[in-house]
């Protein structure tokens, strides 16, 4: 009986452990596993991310102390500014800053994906954003994804910034007039 009662007092804290319902310890399995496969492609976003904001910035999650105060319970994002020194909630990015996270993210995923299974992915399409962009950030932005497009990838940008038209060399253009929407090829 009393061998009975250790084995059910073990599984019960191995229980209440994975779920993440221990005082000091309230990161459940499943967070703990999601949280390996975001700092995977955190890691490809980075190399991404950098490269638009000139190394100034970086994402990361809370670290492993901090993850239980956080709204999503040990998947928040940061941001880490190299300039300063310090750590911001994502929610303090510029719009152009979290267009150029949010495109980090997406092509850190791709590159995950492509390198975690046998998925070959040779397209990527991004629906605007650019206007919230300066030029140099354009410009990091673009160049960047001239650099995957290098790749074998084919990258397509929909975009109303007419300063975006000059920096793509194949373009499909889409207009609209009173006889309905027209598209023409313009290659470079």
């Amino acid at each position: 009986m009393m061998r009975l009662v250790r084995i059910m007092i073990l599984y019960s804290g191995l229980y209440k452990r994975f779920s993440g319902n221990v005082a000091g310890n309230r990161m459940d399995l499943e967070t703990f596993v999601l949280r390996y496969y975001i700092q995977n492609i955190l890691a490809s976003a980075n190399r991404r991310y950098a490269q638009m904001t000139r190394g100034a910035l970086e994402l990361r999650l809370l670290d492993d102390d901090q993850a239980d105060k956080g709204a999503n319970k040990g998947l928040d994002l940061i941001s880490f500014s190299h300039l300063t020194g310090k750590s911001n909630v994502i929610s303090s990015l510029s719009g152009g800053e979290s267009f150029m996270a949010a495109l980090s993210l997406a092509i850190g995923m791709a590159d995950q994906i492509v390198m975690s299974s046998a998925v070959k992915l040779e397209m990527m399409f991004i629906d605007e954003g650019f206007g919230s962009l300066s030029k140099d950030m354009r410009d990091n932005a673009v160049r960047v994804l001239k650099e995957l497009s290098g790749d074998n990838r084919l990258i397509g940008i929909i975009s109303h910034v007419t300063e975006l038209k000059d920096e793509i060399d194949d373009k499909l253009i889409v207009t609209k007039d009173d006889k309905g929407s027209h598209a023409k090829w313009d290659f470079a």
